[in-house]
């Protein structure tokens, strides 16, 4: 009777482990809620809230130039950080992978040779080890039942892992396309304070010839030539400074390329360039959509908040059933059938020695907490930069304009003091003086000129250019709007 009820008692317990593994449908943990970040209705600089934004449109409908366009499209296949970035989301695509495997059974075949471990023709744990011979082999299988989520956790943190690195790999993308435009824009600058520059040292050069003839032949004096010699070789520093600047900004941009230093070859003039269609900022609250670095900041978010129900999982019973079919034999000519399974139950309780599970839940805590902080960060940063953008843009515009009107004043007063020094009413001290404030004015416009397009790049690129919106239905079937990356570059039909 003994026996029998023994027996009926381990058949008794079958179901009712089978009812637990089944009842534990929820993983444990906390639900994620994302943190509260206060969002303006309208950016600071937009007079109203308007749901279009210019950076809906994708890259390739905002810089035009063919050589610009050229550029970053290699740079887009050939960056290295570019590069670097995609190798971090195969890798979190990895191991995502294999936390995923991990909630499946493990089969292998086994084989070793080892002393005598255990009772008689029973198997030891996975993976084998002989029982009583010297030599075991067959087909072994271990499972870890999922009962409180732990394995489903940690599968949830290789997700948000991978979509983190996806993120982060889409804001190198969009960061990339602004700064090969932004050296662009420079070098386009630097080759029209180039022009001006060479302009004037031709000028220069020809009145110092003519002041040392006329010094030579008695009618002029020293001092204007000496004044002449000057003006021209501070146009002539200001050339050779213009060279270095455009060789260092082509340099860079070939970086970006991945290519060797050299020239940048067919670049438009800084006339050819015009900016974007004047389309408004569009909504704060789609920033938190669209914006890469928020994104991946949230992403990580997630990933510390399965953490914890990673961690919290640790402090319940872990079980693993296991499972052997071969033989087992002191030697080859005696080998017999064996088979086995173990139900292996471990838990450390926490106020017996569970100190450790403890630390690492508190720590996961900790590192949710961390990164709540980050990802408002990341939000409030984006708002300003945002409104510094716009704010660049406008006060660029403005700035140009004013100070194209001072290089068309001084150009008109530049004739007016050459008649009255051809006349003889003035000497030529006033038309030195005007001819160095006409270069610096001229200056000073082309780089407002690139300052002003590399200020509606860097607009772009904080909006979280390169995202589309689209259409798509949920599973309802109703309309909703939802982000679409658009980083592939057009398509062939758009050429």
């Amino acid at each position: 009777m003994k026996k029998i009820k023994s027996s009926q008692n381990r058949v008794s317990a079958l179901p009712a482990l089978c009812a637990l593994l089944l009842a534990a449908g929820c993983a444990v943990g906390p639900h994620h809620k994302a943190p509260e970040v206060a969002t303006p209705e309208t950016f600071r600089g937009e007079k109203g809230a308007n749901d279009k934004s210019f950076a809906d449109l994708p890259w390739w409908e905002i810089y035009r130039d063919p050589t610009l366009f050229g550029l970053i499209k290699v740079a887009t296949e050939e960056n290295i950080d570019l590069r670097i970035a995609l190798s971090r989301v195969e890798i979190a695509r990895q191991n995502h992978r294999a936390a995923v495997w991990s909630l499946f059974p493990t089969i292998g075949v086994q084989a070793g040779v080892g002393e005598s471990l255990g009772q008689p023709n029973i198997p030891s744990v996975y993976p084998l080890q002989s029982a009583t011979g010297t030599f075991g082999a067959g087909v072994g299988a271990s499972w870890e039942p999922d009962v409180w989520g732990r394995l489903r956790r940690i599968t949830e943190v290789a997700q948000y892992q991978m979509e983190a690195a996806d993120e982060d790999r889409r804001g190198v993308y969009i960061a990339l396309v602004g700064d090969v435009a932004d050296l662009y824009f420079t070098l386009s600058a630097i080759d029209q304070q180039k022009s001006y520059a060479d302009r004037a040292v031709a000028t220069r050069s020809d009145t110092l010839t003519l002041f040392s003839q006329r010094a030579s032949g008695g009618v002029g004096n020293d001092l204007e030539v000496a004044r002449a010699r000057a003006s021209l070789k501070q146009a002539e520093a200001a050339t050779t400074q213009l060279d270095l600047a455009r060789i260092t900004n082509e340099n860079a941009i070939n970086y970006l390329l991945a290519r060797p230093p050299g020239p940048i070859e067919n670049r438009a003039s800084l006339e050819q360039l015009k900016e974007p269609p004047a389309i408004p900022a569009g909504l704060p609250s789609t920033l938190l959509q669209r914006r890469p670095d928020i994104r991946f900041t949230e992403k990580r978010l997630l990933a510390a908040n399965a953490q914890i129900g990673a961690e919290m999982a640790d402090f319940f019973p872990k079980f693993e059933l296991t499972g052997f079919l071969g033989v087992v034999s002191p030697d080859l000519q005696q080998a017999q059938f064996a088979r086995g399974g173990v139900g292996l139950f471990s838990w450390t309780l926490p106020f017996l020695g569970g100190e450790r599970e403890r630390a690492e839940y508190d720590r996961a805590k900790a590192t949710f907490e961390l990164t709540a902080a980050e990802y408002e960060r990341s939000v409030v940063n984006a708002f300003r930069e945002v409104a510094n953008s716009l704010a660049e843009v406008q006060t660029l515009r403005d700035r140009r304009a004013a100070v194209q009107e001072v290089v068309d004043a001084l150009d008109a007063a530049l004739r007016l003091a050459v008649d009255r020094y051809r006349g003889g009413v003035a000497n030529y001290l006033d038309v030195l003086t005007v001819q160095e404030q006409l270069l610096v004015s001229q200056l000073d416009l082309a780089t407002l000129a690139g300052q002003q397009l590399s200020a509606v790049a860097r607009l772009y690129r904080n909006l979280g250019g390169g995202w589309v919106l689209e259409d798509e239905e949920d599973e309802d079937g109703k309309s909703t709007k939802t982000m679409k990356k658009s980083d592939k570059g057009p398509s062939k039909k758009k050429g």
